[in-house]
């Protein structure tokens, strides 16, 4: 369903919980880019006391246990988590269905994309023109919608954010508004919320209609620039990895750059495949056809490593995009995963990979979903990709915040 919302304009929005409900809101409206507590379940209070911790000791595994057959329960904080460490009921009650060889397999990968999505929600937080959404369906105490502002403040360095507090109302007149309640914190209201065993029953109209006010009453003329410009994780950690060099590049002179990330190539591109406001932009042949490829070679991971980026279609009358990604070394296959990539929405790449000696080969191929036709373009954006190592360093937050 489309309501005259740029992709871009919802990016600017950022869940802050309580169940998925808003989650499934962006994904009514087509966008499916992934953030930190997008899909988890936790109450408000819940939330402020994980931004005060700074996150500190969030899914361990010693403090998972079974919540729903398809989700965990982190006691650290009493936030429900989706995961591939699933339960079954026996005699009464959850069990996991896995042993624990396996299943701290599973935990170290999830971990790690978890970690990943703390960097991104760290990094969007400090671009600012963020909306920040959070509700609850009993209701959010006043002192603890101060407390999230004040954390979100100390977490950004600033305070170029809003703060948009969704509640649920019987009067009429209010339905789908929104408003200022005081400088960076908005009120928006709903007829209902959707109940917590059916998350994606939204009241569509309303929530819609919010998100349109909270984006006329805090515009961010700049976001397109703003957001190009997010790069996620510490830069001393991660290695970046770059865009091939344009033929023209003088290769007499200096080239700056992370030696990790090896030797940059793009396979079968045309002119559509260049750096564009800070994202690689690739252009994907019909289907039968080589895939266009970058490839990286010679990349030296730092340790256990996730690749990280964000895959988005960037035009309205763009084909659908396949992306087939994969990281190998010596010849052998590390990890791989495939995408499906539709205009108007964003998915991040998150692909786990093992700690290895020998250098990397990484390479990243799109093609349209079916043939082109005359005329017709199918077009990816792609945030620069990086390796992040499997432990994030902390974030640390100002003392008001603690």
């Amino acid at each position: 369903m489309t309501i005259g919302i740029g992709a871009d304009d919802l990016l600017r929005f950022e869940s802050l919980g309580d169940n998925c409900e808003f989650g499934f809101v962006l994904r009514r409206l087509s966008c499916e880019a992934g953030s930190l507590f997008r899909w988890a379940s936790m109450k408000p209070d819940q939330l402020l006391t994980k931004l005060r911790a700074n996150f500190a000791g969030m899914y361990r595994f010693e403090n998972l246990s079974p919540l729903r057959t398809g989700m965990v329960l982190d006691s650290a904080y009493g936030i429900g988590w989706h995961s591939d460490m699933k339960s079954d009921v026996t005699g009464g009650r959850l069990v996991f269905r896995d042993d624990e060889a396996t299943r701290r397999a599973l935990h170290r990968r999830e971990t790690r994309k978890i970690q990943y999505l703390q960097a991104k929600f760290t990094a969007r937080a400090a671009l600012g023109g963020l909306i920040f959404v959070v509700k609850s369906n009993p209701g959010i105490a006043p002192a603890t919608i101060d407390g999230l502002h004040e954390a979100l403040a100390a977490l950004a360095g600033h305070d170029d954010f809003a703060l948009l507090e969704v509640q649920a109302s019987d009067d009429a007149a209010r339905i789908g508004r929104v408003d200022w309640q005081r400088p960076g914190l908005m009120r928006g209201y709903v007829t209902r919320f959707a109940p917590y065993h059916q998350a994606d029953a939204i009241d569509a109209a309303a929530w819609f209609s919010i998100v349109q006010g909270a984006l006329r009453l805090f515009p961010c003329h700049d976001w397109a620039q703003r957001h190009a410009a997010l790069r996620i994780g510490a830069p001393d950690a991660l290695v970046q990895l770059r865009f091939p060099f344009a033929p023209d590049q003088d290769m007499g002179k200096p080239i700056a750059g992370d030696l990790r990330a090896g030797t940059a190539r793009l396979l079968n591109g045309n002119s559509w495949c260049r750096p564009y406001e800070g994202m690689f932009r690739l252009h994907g042949p019909d289907p039968e056809k080589p895939g266009t490829t970058l490839r990286w070679t010679g990349v030296h991971a730092p340790g256990p490593f996730h690749l990280g980026a964000t895959l988005r279609c960037p035009l309205r009358d763009s084909v659908p995009l396949r992306v087939a990604v994969s990281i190998a070394a010596d010849g052998a296959t590390l990890a791989e995963e495939r995408f499906e990539v539709h205009p108007g929405r964003a998915t991040d790449l998150v692909l786990d990979a093992p700690a290895t000696k020998g250098p990397l080969a990484v390479a990243l191929t799109v093609n349209a979903v079916r043939p082109l036709a005359e005329g017709e373009r199918a077009v990816l954006d792609l945030s620069p990709p990086a390796l992040h190592p499997e432990h994030c360093p902390a974030v640390a937050l100002p003392a008001k915040a603690a």
